[in-house]
C-alpha cells in the first residue's frame, strides 16, 4: 500500500492506493500541485515514463478529492502539495 498525503492550507488528508508496484521511483517525495499539469510532468527527466503516468493519476485524484471538499482550484493549484510514502 502507498499512502498519499495532501494539504491546501487547512485541508489536509490522505488517500491510500492499493497499487504499489511502481511507486518506489515517488516513495518519500513531494509534489506542488500547482505543478501537476501533464505538460509539466512529461518535461520530468527524473522519472521514468511508467512513473509520470502513475503521478498524474494520483495528483488528479487528489485535486479532484480536494475540488469535491469545495476547495477553491485556486487555492489548490497555488499552495497545493502531496506526498507519496510507502506503507
Amino acid at each position: 500500500m502507498t499512502t498519499i498525503s495532501y494539504e491546501v492550507g487547512q485541508h489536509t488528508g490522505e488517500l491510500e492506493w492499493a497499487v504499489s508496484e511502481y511507486f518506489e521511483e515517488l516513495n518519500d517525495k513531494s509534489f506542488m500541485l500547482g505543478a501537476m499539469e501533464a505538460t509539466e510532468i512529461a518535461k520530468r527527466a527524473d522519472l521514468s515514463e511508467t512513473a509520470k503516468i502513475l503521478l498524474s493519476g494520483v495528483a488528479g485524484a487528489v485535486i479532484q478529492r480536494l475540488l469535491d471538499q469545495e476547495v477553491p482550484a485556486s487555492e489548490i493549484f497555488a499552495h497545493g502539495k502531496m506526498h507519496i510514502a510507502n506503507t
